[in-house]
């Protein structure tokens, strides 16, 4: 299977896995400890645009500059973050601005690959699609709560 299948094939995974919940499910946090599925969703996102697109996409158009802030976790060296904690109290954007945010990114994400080998780049993005792997079992462990 081609990296590009790979990616595509992890991320329709994970919109699957929200396919079942609605608007509503997508915010609360119950616990401190788990993250909400709209925040799941928007992170991993952020993660192919912060991590790879800025970097090998001359003039990459970000899609929108606060995320920055709002979907980094614990990368510090990248820039503030919202506190774990308060990843819930996040509703805005909505949940469908996050779902155009995936769309945008992959669409970005595709031409990117379908036109570069370089192997830096195959190592940062089969890096992000086993981080997407890992946040699809929180995704479901979080629900649970």
């Amino acid at each position: 299977m081609s990296i590009v299948e790979l990616y595509k094939r992890t991320r329709e995974r994970s919109v699957t896995l929200s396919a079942p919940l609605q608007k509503e499910d997508f915010i609360p946090q119950p616990v401190n400890f788990v993250s909400p599925p709209k925040w799941h969703l928007a992170h991993i996102t952020w993660f192919f645009e912060e991590m790879i697109l800025k970097h090998f996409v001359t003039d990459y158009k970000i899609f929108d500059k606060d995320f920055s802030f709002l979907f980094n976790s614990y990368y510090q060296t990248i820039g503030k973050r919202s506190l774990r904690e308060h990843r819930g109290l996040i509703t805005r954007p909505n949940v469908d601005e996050v779902m155009a945010y995936r769309i945008y990114v992959d669409e970005q994400m595709i031409k990117l690959l379908d036109k570069n080998t370089d192997q830096k780049l195959m190592e940062l993005v089969m890096l992000g699609i086993n981080h997407e792997q890992q946040h699809q079992e929180l995704f479901l462990t979080d629900l649970k709560y």
